[in-house]
């Protein structure tokens, strides 16, 4: 029997409910497939559990921000999306070492890339889906956090094709 996609993705989406209702996790309202927000609740689950005063009890400990429900459980989306993809690449047999070539290829400023739209995605609202639910609250940044998200896929698509062009 051949598992295609539709299949894997309901078989796991109902292990998840049913999870989620056995262990009684609620997560926030507008919480998505948030790449950036669910990297973060997973390092505050870690970091909680490593130093419980961080985050864990009560009385004066200090807080860690982000979801509530990642104190109570590790939120394993990023992990499950990474051995996904790895597992569809090796099957279809797409699976390749690929880096940034850019002119100065160098890993530093690719790193303060990344931790700059990391840090952009934490403050208005993430992922695209998290950031449209947000403004149907009426969220003022997640309106702002919307628009740049557009720009930004505007222009990053236009660097990518002057690229190609070369």
């Amino acid at each position: 029997m051949r598992i295609t996609a539709l299949i894997a993705g309901s078989i796991f989406g109902l292990m998840a409910a049913l999870a989620q209702a056995f262990f009684r996790i609620i997560p926030p309202p507008a919480y998505g497939i948030c790449i950036a927000c669910h990297m973060r609740d997973m390092v505050n689950w870690i970091a909680a559990h490593i130093y419980p005063i961080y985050g864990l009890t009560g009385g004066g400990a200090l807080k860690i921000p982000g979801g509530p429900v990642s104190y109570k459980f590790p939120l394993l989306t990023i992990v499950g999306i990474l051995i996904g993809a790895f597992i569809a690449s090796r099957i279809h047999k797409e699976f390749s070492w690929k880096t940034m070539r850019v002119s100065w290829q160098r890993p530093v400023p690719e790193f303060f890339w990344g931790l700059f739209v990391m840090i952009s995605a934490l403050i208005f609202g993430g992922c695209p889906i998290r950031t449209a639910l947000k403004t149907a609250y009426l969220d003022i940044t997640a309106l702002i956090g919307l628009v740049m998200i557009f720009i930004g896929v505007i222009i990053g698509c236009e660097v990518i094709k002057k690229k190609v062009r070369r």
